[in-house]
C-alpha cells in the first residue's frame, strides 16, 4: 500500500497522431506495483483534441473538470462528474477545440505491456 500526490507522477505529452494539447500522467501502473489495472490522468487543454481512435482494451472514465465533445458513435458532451464507459474496439475521441477550460479525466484500463 502507498499514498502519493498525483503531482509526483511524470507528465508527458500524448504522442498519438492528431492529438493536440493533451497530457497524461500514469498514476498507477506496472512500474508502481499494480497487477491488474492502470489509472491515468488526462488533461486536454482548451483548443486540444484526442482524435478518433480505438484499441482492444475497455476504458472506465471519470470526468473531473471541464466539458468536451465526444467523437465517435456516441454524440454529445462529457462534463464534470460524468462517467464514460468505452467498450473494447469502439472508436472514440474527445474534442476540446472550442473549450475554455481544461478537460481533465481519470481513465482506468487493464494493464498493458506498453506502460
Amino acid at each position: 500500500m502507498y499514498v502519493v500526490n498525483f503531482n509526483e507522477r511524470e507528465v508527458t505529452d500524448v504522442d498519438m497522431a492528431g492529438a493536440k494539447n493533451v497530457t497524461v500522467r500514469w498514476l498507477i501502473g506496472k512500474r508502481t506495483g499494480a497487477l491488474n489495472y492502470a489509472m491515468r490522468l488526462f488533461e486536454i487543454a482548451p483548443g486540444g483534441i484526442i482524435p478518433l481512435h480505438n484499441h482492444e482494451e475497455e476504458h472506465e472514465i471519470f470526468v473531473l473538470n471541464g466539458t468536451a465533445k465526444l467523437i465517435g458513435d456516441l454524440e454529445g458532451y462529457a462534463k464534470k462528474d460524468d462517467i464514460v464507459f468505452v467498450p473494447p474496439n469502439e472508436p472514440h475521441g474527445y474534442d476540446n477545440v472550442e473549450g475554455t477550460e481544461i478537460f481533465r479525466f481519470v481513465c482506468v484500463i487493464p494493464l498493458l505491456d506498453k506502460e
